[in-house]
């Protein structure tokens, strides 16, 4: 593949960037790594409002889906330069880039009807969308699901519970995933619907993390009642879609890379600019080569990423490498944030209030936070377990 962008997209790329300039605070270091703490902070929240707002404005929500759904049928490179440059300078993303999956999804498999009435709202950015997958008993393993869907005259009930769903407490819809047929392979009797969130039987109670954000959900199903025409591709289909979603959700071991840049060029910074026994930490030969390594780490995945993408561009499966670039995301950002803390020594600790923080405390969240890096999405093991079946042909068990 050739890494170069072509001119025009040369020209988009700047253009994305003086938005970007323009969006965000002087003082602005962006949202956490894993993105989570804008669903967590209500004035995070309301500033993703307005991100949202003007993105739509520009045109620039969906960017290539069909203009009949409020796209501009743009290149999938120029969403994906969109995407990177908003997530490494740490624009508020997350709860865009699941509405986003999920209109991929409804694209993909959905209906005229669907098409019609869930994709111009996600352009014009009025609606949250999540993707309810995991439950207490199933998370990698998806096909274990129980939330049960049974059929009845013009609906389905569901029952069931889903966990951590993020920004639940904010979304307004969710494409789920529920057991329609409990008698028959587990990959083969699971369909996928699209919920709305305000429906009558549908409880929520937030769940705060070891980093302090209350970001993810759990959320209860009594008898729900689900429109039939709100069921996405078909009855006892829905392993086909978990699965074209699932490749787009390993894309955040990029995410996690380019947002990880960003903390590490801060930390640079920081070794530049702070002394220790007279001279910049920087100039440590231990602290340059440890920081060596993870900017090597920090491009290898971001190339390898970029090579998934373009991948996409044409067409190809991107299953098994996707889930190569999710753990070796998760990873980086784990040994990113033990050498942060180091070098910050006791600095690395302290929380952003505190007068003593040394980068607004992003250390110690990044180190608190990365611990569910490798397991959040689908486990390492998981994306190994691909790789090797999906990727190498390799047999199971």
């Amino acid at each position: 593949m050739d890494f170069r962008l072509t001119e025009e997209e040369e020209a988009f790329k700047r253009e994305v960037q003086d938005f970007i300039d323009e969006l965000l605070p002087k003082d602005w270091m962006g949202v956490d790594p894993d993105g989570h703490n804008e669903q967590a902070d209500e004035e995070l929240h309301q500033f993703e409002l307005e991100v949202r707002r003007r993105l739509a404005a520009r045109g620039w929500l969906g960017l290539q889906w069909p203009k009949k759904y409020g796209g501009q049928e743009a290149s999938m490179m120029k969403q994906f330069i969109l995407e990177q440059e908003l997530i490494y300078r740490g624009v508020p993303y997350w709860a865009l880039s699941a509405a986003l999956m999920t209109g991929d999804m409804i694209l993909q498999f959905g209906t005229e009807e669907q098409k019609q009435k869930f994709l111009p709202p996600i352009t014009r950015g009025e609606v949250q969308w999540l993707v309810g997958m995991s439950e207490p008993n199933a998370g990698s393993d998806l096909a274990n699901l129980q939330l049960r869907a049974v059929e009845q005259d013009d609906c389905f009930v569901l029952n069931g519970q889903k966990t951590w769903q993020t920004g639940a407490h904010y979304a307004d819809w969710a494409a789920l995933y529920a057991r329609t047929d409990p008698n028959v392979k587990k990959n083969k009797g699971i369909t996928t619907f699209l919920v709305d969130l305000k429906s009558d039987g549908i409880s929520m109670r937030r769940i705060t993390q070891m980093t302090g954000h209350p970001a993810f959900c759990e959320v209860f199903y009594d008898n729900v009642r689900v429109p039939k025409e709100n069921v996405l591709g078909v009855v006892n289909g829905g392993w086909s879609v978990a699965l074209y979603g699932v490749a787009t959700e390993k894309s955040f071991g990029l995410w996690l890379i380019n947002s990880g840049r960003r903390d590490f060029e801060m930390l640079v910074q920081y070794c530049r600019e702070t002394e220790a026994g007279g001279r910049p930490l920087g100039k440590d030969p231990l602290i340059r080569n440890r920081l060596a390594q993870i900017a090597i780490e920090l491009e290898v995945g971001r190339n390898l990423g970029t090579k998934v993408q373009w991948m996409a561009t044409k067409g190809m499966p991107i299953v098994a490498q996707a889930c190569q670039v999710k753990p070796l995301g998760g990873c980086i950002l784990q040994r990113l944030a033990h050498l942060g803390t180091q070098i910050l020594g006791l600095y690395g600790q302290l929380d952003e209030e505190s007068k003593w923080a040394r980068l607004r405390g992003r250390m110690k969240y990044l180190y608190l936070a990365s611990a569910a890096m490798t397991i959040e999405g689908g486990t390492n093991e998981a994306s190994k377990n691909t790789v090797a079946t999906v990727g190498l042909g390799l047999p199971r068990g």
